[in-house]
């Protein structure tokens, strides 16, 4: 039975190499993952609430969040500054990967993630996700570090320039994606 606090205790300290492992034994059993992390987030629509309404640990050194992806979702192209171990436990989650290239970014492959499918991205990591389904899909993301407060960076996802990361902005070109496609 997968328990938040002894999954919570288990990942502390430890490099993602370990993490990935932790994700992989409790994603065995992904009910148990699921009913779990039920009352997180509970009563928010997915992609409508703050990314704090999904945290589930959070510490200068590591911050761990049940990421909701909302049906159809597509994110802008973002970067963490840490690493990350991401295990989707219902729904798929594509990630599409990015390296800088000049002053904008160019494609550098992808990954589908269905459970209990595992990614570990290192420090200077470029993604964007997707949800491709027409439900919502969930994924427990750890980080090294404290994601909410980290000077992030994201690209427009239809000029590829960089700026600051503001959920917000982020949000807005999340709906402007999810209305092109």
């Amino acid at each position: 039975m997968f328990n938040i606090a002894n999954f919570v205790k288990a990942c502390q300290g430890q490099p993602p190499s370990t993490i990935k492992e932790l994700l992989e034994a409790a994603l065995r059993d992904p009910e148990s993952v699921t009913e779990a992390l039920a009352a997180i987030g509970a009563g928010k629509n997915a992609g409508e609430g703050s990314m704090g309404d999904m945290v589930i640990h959070r510490a200068p050194d590591l911050t761990i969040l049940k990421a909701a992806v909302p049906a159809k979702f597509k994110s802008p192209p973002h970067n963490h500054l840490m690493w990350a171990v991401i295990g989707v436990y219902d729904g798929q989650e594509n990630n599409y990967f990015y390296r800088r290239s000049n002053d904008s970014l160019e494609a550098a492959g992808g990954k589908q993630l269905r459970p209990p499918d595992v990614l570990v991205l290192g420090e200077d990591a470029v993604h964007a996700i997707e949800n491709p389904l027409e439900r919502t899909s969930f994924a427990i993301h750890v980080y090294g570090g404290d994601l909410l407060s980290a000077p992030r960076r994201m690209w427009n996802p239809f000029t590829l320039q960089e700026e600051p990361f503001e959920y917000e902005t982020a949000r807005r070109y999340a709906r402007q994606l999810i209305e092109q496609s």
